[in-house]
């Protein structure tokens, strides 16, 4: 699904870029203390030093501003992990786990654009929230390509409903590093959840090839 085109009064598009990533960066800073339904459009206008009337040239309500963090954060994290991954020229299970251990440094950098993602996309319009949820499926066909090329790399075959789950896990658990980070930081350095999660996946992989084989 194609970016939703948010209208504007200001026609400079340079200057529409420069100002929605003021916006943007004090919505991060604003979501994180009040969550998206407390902070007002007046406060993210203020902190990003704009009149409360002049923010409406590049923006129409607060929904689109949501939107245009989302859309933000994909580009980012789109960005960040293919420039991380360049280099990993090991084949099988060694490319798996070099591939989670990068997205997994990938969320710790933006954990807390994760932590909002997570608690903020039921407050998207319809519209808007279509395109997250492309977005989420396009990232999840991403993993499951990476994980497929891997594990065919070993010569392990599963099935496809079980890949799939093992391709949502890896997310899920790289995100739960941001979202429940205030609990596992007092356990795990990032380092020691990387290895144990790492392993965990490994390990449910080589349970689903020893399971398959004796189905």
């Amino acid at each position: 699904m194609k970016k939703v085109k948010i209208s504007t009064k200001t026609k400079d598009d340079g200057k529409i870029d420069e100002q929605r990533k003021k916006i943007l960066e004090s919505t991060l800073i604003l979501f994180k203390e009040k969550g998206y339904h407390r902070t007002t459009t007046r406060e993210i206008a203020q902190s990003a030093n704009m009149s409360s009337g002049s923010i409406y040239g590049y923006i129409n309500s607060k929904d689109d501003i949501l939107y245009l963090f989302y859309e933000a954060l994909y580009d980012k994290i789109n960005i960040m992990i293919n420039e991380k991954i360049r280099n990993i020229d090991c084949k099988g299970l060694c490319r798996l786990r070099s591939f989670v251990k990068e997205y997994f440094l990938v969320i710790d950098e933006i954990s807390d654009e994760t932590s909002i993602m997570y608690s903020e996309s039921r407050s998207l319009s319809e519209l808007h929230l279509k395109y997250v949820l492309s977005k989420e499926l396009e990232f999840s066909s991403y993993v499951n390509d990476i994980l497929l090329k891997s594990i065919q790399e070993e010569s392990i075959f599963i099935s496809e409903d079980k890949l799939s789950i093992v391709a949502h896990n890896i997310i899920v658990q790289g995100h739960m590093w941001a979202f429940r980070g205030w609990t596992l930081k007092q356990t795990f350095t990032l380092e020691g959840y990387i290895n144990v999660q790492t392993e965990l996946l490994i390990d449910s992989i080589v349970d689903c090839k020893s399971r398959e084989k004796e189905s």
